[in-house]
């Protein structure tokens, strides 16, 4: 690995989101040479950190199996904001590649409009019966080492949301207790198909940092967090603006953005050239 490419890569690791920035300003192919030439795991934080719509077009452009390591390092949630600006033809092979629980979560959250809750939720939580012991619960929590878990929460048939158990009050409880024992009514649920809006004055935010979501039928399908919340509002009130300027944000720029720039530059240059994936072109 040359020098140039070296410094790029710890910089990219070190500060995804600022790299973020210069990554929207590279034209498409540079930007896709340099997700095809790093690991998956090391970029995925700073794609997840660029616009969705400018992330898109990179994932529209690499391989199959590149793109599905992006994004399943990513997480689902921030994978879907991104999958959303990827073409249909061209999401529905991806969503193929990934593990079948989270393609049909997946294909489930896509469904809702980009300004309801349903869009924003994570499907990435530890639902259980609420007959299944305190020690089950406890596996399943220690399985997602990687997510934030907070609260887990019990169903019934059809996953019908039930109640909702603290952490805390998990790892106090005996390890052969049932968890309808321990268990309480959710005290905030949220409507996937209820718009963003109304759901940030939800009183249930003074007392979590993550609410439940449901469907119709009170079918549980994941949970809002307050961070994502908070991001998804100021991207939807900022995207077409950011869309419609995307192509010109390199025009303006001081001395050392110009400067981390070229280093990008330097070492895509000497990466060989990503082919467009068949049957998609480059739209810029």
């Amino acid at each position: 690995m040359a020098e140039a490419e070296r410094l790029t890569l710890a910089y990219v690791e070190a500060h995804p989101g600022d790299a973020a920035r210069v990554l929207e300003r590279l034209p498409t192919g540079q930007a896709t040479a340099l997700f095809a030439s790093f690991p998956a795991r090391a970029l995925a934080p700073a794609l997840g950190a660029m616009l969705p719509i400018a992330a898109g077009r990179i994932l529209a452009r690499l391989p199959d199996d590149e793109t599905v390591a992006l994004l399943s390092a990513l997480g689902t949630q921030p994978a879907l904001s991104i999958l959303r600006h990827v073409p249909e033809t061209r999401r529905a092979q991806l969503l193929a590649g990934l593990p079948t629980v989270t393609a049909v979560a997946s294909r489930l959250l896509l469904g809702y409009p980009d300004d309801s809750v349903g869009a924003w939720t994570d499907p990435e939580v530890v639902a259980l019966p609420d007959d299944a012991a305190v020690e089950e619960a406890l596996v399943r929590v220690r399985a997602l080492s990687g997510t934030r878990i907070e609260e887990i929460y019990t169903v019934g048939m059809g996953e019908r949301l039930l109640g909702s158990v603290e952490l805390a009050t998990l790892l106090r409880a005996p390890a052969h207790a049932a968890l309808e024992t321990i268990a309480r009514k959710p005290p905030a649920v949220l409507p996937a198909a209820s718009p963003l809006a109304g759901a940030a004055t939800h009183r249930g935010w003074q007392h979590s940092a993550g609410l439940p979501v449901v469907e119709a039928n009170e079918r549980l399908i994941g949970v809002l967090r307050r961070a994502t919340l908070m991001r998804a509002l100021a991207r939807n009130r900022s995207l077409a603006a950011q869309a419609q300027t995307l192509d010109v944000l390199g025009v303006i720029a001081d001395g050392y953005w110009q400067a981390i720039a070229g280093l990008v530059g330097a070492a895509v240059a000497a990466l060989p050239a990503v082919q467009p994936v068949a049957g998609h072109r480059d739209e810029r």
